[in-house]
């Protein structure tokens, strides 16, 4: 008999295309995974995976395997459900979202709800913008938080709603003496210029800059690639280089490093968009309100 743990495995072994990088998404080791894998195929008599020099591919095989291994997590995790509606166990909510919004939307939600009810244990999983989604649709996160662009439709995702959208307003951060740092607004185009520091590939921000500068004929190649805005911002302090942040992710002590926060005049609309791939409940009906309000 299977279980759920090897389970898990394969679905993350099936979206990465790699046992190492998906034991390294489930915290496990490589060995555990490969074994977990194996024990598999021995169970069904029959490979799940063709190994290639680029990864893993799933065979028909692993396919229909992956499709019961979610039907079974989610009916495991429903009687779990179950049994805490009349235990009264603590409700967990896992929240896939990037770097930047995880440190400031993400943790002041978590903050205000904490303040509000013990009742709930919250999960944090960090991903670009792009791969974020993706982990909500595998069912591996209950909510995401991430940014959206209107050109970038990600399509309809089975069981995924939108549950709330705001604007999200993109700054050019710089130092105090920065040559542009007397400018009211700056396009993306102005800051190409300069020693560029953004996200990695996969994030929104990083897309729109890449387009400016492909529309200008020229290769984005960023000075600073993280995911970090601290660390962006303590590493442009008394330079030249320029960041991209969305507003809702810009450190709190801009002012007190010396740097400044330009708007960007971008044609294309940032929001940032909160989904769910089901109900979030919290002990009380306040603590359910105020976390639908991220």
């Amino acid at each position: 008999m299977t279980d759920l743990r090897s389970l898990k495995t394969l679905l993350a072994v099936v979206e990465y295309g790699s046992i190492h990088l998906a034991a390294r998404s489930i915290f496990i080791s490589h060995s555990t995974a490969s074994r977990q894998i194996r024990s598999l195929e021995e169970h069904y008599g029959t490979q799940l995976f063709e190994r290639t020099s680029a990864g893993v591919n799933p065979t028909a095989q692993c396919v229909a395997v992956a499709d019961f291994a979610r039907r079974t997590i989610a009916e495991s995790e429903l009687l779990a459900d179950s049994f805490g509606e009349y235990s009264g166990a603590v409700e967990t909510v896992s929240i896939v979202t990037s770097t930047g919004l995880g440190q400031t939307v993400v943790a002041d939600a978590i903050n205000r709800l904490v303040r509000m009810t013990d009742r709930v244990q919250v999960s944090i999983i960090d991903r670009g913008s792009v791969e974020a989604l993706q982990v909500l649709r595998n069912r591996r996160a209950d909510l995401c938080v991430n940014f959206s662009v209107s050109s970038h439709e990600f399509g309809t995702l089975p069981g995924v709603r939108k549950v709330a959208e705001v604007e999200a307003t993109n700054f050019a951060i710089l130092d105090g003496h920065h040559p542009l740092a007397d400018r009211s607004s700056l396009f993306i185009s102005d800051m190409t210029d300069f020693p560029v520091g953004t996200l990695p590939a996969g994030n929104t921000a990083r897309m729109r800059i890449e387009q400016a500068v492909r529309a200008q004929g020229q290769v984005f190649s960023p000075s600073l690639e993280a995911t970090c805005p601290v660390l962006m911002l303590r590493s442009l302090v008394g330079t030249s280089m320029i960041a991209m942040m969305a507003g809702r992710t810009i450190p709190t002590n801009l002012n007190a490093v010396g740097c400044k926060a330009i708007p960007i005049i971008d044609p294309i609309s940032n929001r940032a968009t909160f989904r769910s791939s089901k109900p979030i409940r919290a002990a009380n009906p306040t603590a359910s309100t105020s976390w639908w309000r991220l």
